[in-house]
């Protein structure tokens, strides 16, 4: 069996679930091909770049700006009149379906059905099976559902409600779980009986001062143990490790151990991407959002409060410790409410749970056309 995954270097989220998917499947059953594709990034590289540039800029700078372009893309027609711009695009994904020749393909970024919708009549084969893999929550961009999808593949019921009521089918809504990585499945989270020290796991913006101010805050309170994971900004790492700052830090520069590091901290304060929450979420660790992005993360900040597994605290760092303050307050009475709360919801599996039923789609798919 041939599976091929579209994705798109716009946000990590698309990305992660594509890997997490192909890691999945694999698994599952060993004797299967399964490509990953992003497409955006072969047909025109240099230009691509800019556009992750910009959007970089866009969500991190303007984020006002991104809110207007995210719900003037929800509107009916807008991305529609833009696809003649995307021919080249286009072309790449009917040579790449008529060349592997999937049994299933799968998308993880919402303009690919567009394109699908279009090629219909000119692929090999009409009938391989599509399906949308949802990669945000709660709030919907309606370019993940305006074309057809055979099926599509949501992390929670919230999701599987905004599709309902934007028109989808409910039996073409399967949720899945968004799909983080199956090493999930392996962790073993804190109990919601852990005493301190309170470890917190801290995902910094690319604001070196702002993030400074509120590591060096969460260390002025009692039994708070620090850790900051700079990844991709070495100079807020740096920023913060020249501040001296006393008490119990540790700065990780790089890490492919995320899912024991989520499982074993208390708390995690970050921004609200799709990935990282879900990921947060899978390892039973509740959440502060200290930035989003507004449009699709205010969908994770929904679902976040929604379900009662943990709380916004943008604005200053004193308010980001405030907030922390009070989640440890009376033997940590709110934390351990969260923690109750994200375990009725944790789906550690998802990524699993998604290959199984692309499988069966494959198997089913197969027989039909055999």
């Amino acid at each position: 069996m041939k599976f091929l995954i579209l994705t798109a270097s716009y946000g990590e989220g698309h990305n992660t679930a594509a890997r997490n998917i192909r890691e999945a499947i694999i698994s599952e059953s060993s004797t299967t091909d399964v490509r990953i594709a992003d497409l955006y990034s072969i047909t025109n590289p240099r230009f691509n770049r800019w556009i992750q540039r910009g959007y970089s800029l866009a969500i991190n700078r303007f984020t006002p700006l991104w809110k207007m372009v995210f719900l003037t893309l929800s509107r009916e027609g807008v991305v529609e009149t833009m696809i003649p711009l995307l021919d080249g695009l286009k072309r790449e994904l009917a040579k790449e379906i008529n060349s592997f020749k999937p049994d299933v393909i799968v998308s993880t970024y919402p303009i690919y059905s567009f394109l699908i919708e279009k090629l219909r009549r000119k692929l090999v084969d009409r009938k391989v099976p599509f399906v949308t893999v949802v990669t945000d929550s709660t709030i919907i961009n309606s370019t993940w559902y305006r074309c057809h999808s055979d099926a599509f593949a949501v992390a929670d019921h919230p999701t599987r409600d905004a599709l309902c009521a934007g028109g989808v089918m409910p039996g073409k809504i399967h949720i899945l779980g968004f799909p983080v990585s199956p090493r999930f499945e392996d962790v073993s989270p804190l109990p919601i009986s852990s005493p301190p020290p309170w470890k917190i796991l801290f995902l910094p913006s690319a604001r070196t001062s702002h993030s400074s101010q509120i590591a060096e805050l969460l260390l002025q309170l009692p039994n708070v143990h620090l850790t900051v994971l700079a990844g991709r900004l070495p100079q807020v790492a740096e920023a913060i490790g020249r501040r001296n700052l006393s008490g119990s830090l540790e700065i990780i520069a790089w890490t492919d151990q995320i899912p024991k590091l989520l499982a074993s901290h208390h708390l995690f304060i970050g921004k609200a991407g799709g990935a990282f929450i879900q990921e947060a979420i899978a390892a039973q660790c509740p959440i502060i959002v200290s930035h989003l992005v507004p449009g699709q993360e205010e969908g994770n900040l929904r679902l976040i409060e929604g379900a009662g597994i943990g709380s916004l605290a943008t604005g200053s760092p004193d308010h980001v410790r405030d907030v922390v303050a009070g989640v440890f307050a009376n033997d940590a009475a709110l934390w351990r409410a969260w923690k109750a709360n994200i375990a009725t919801i944790s789906h550690p599996s998802a990524s699993r749970d998604t290959a199984r039923f692309l499988l069966e789609m494959a198997r089913k798919s197969m027989c039909l056309h055999s």
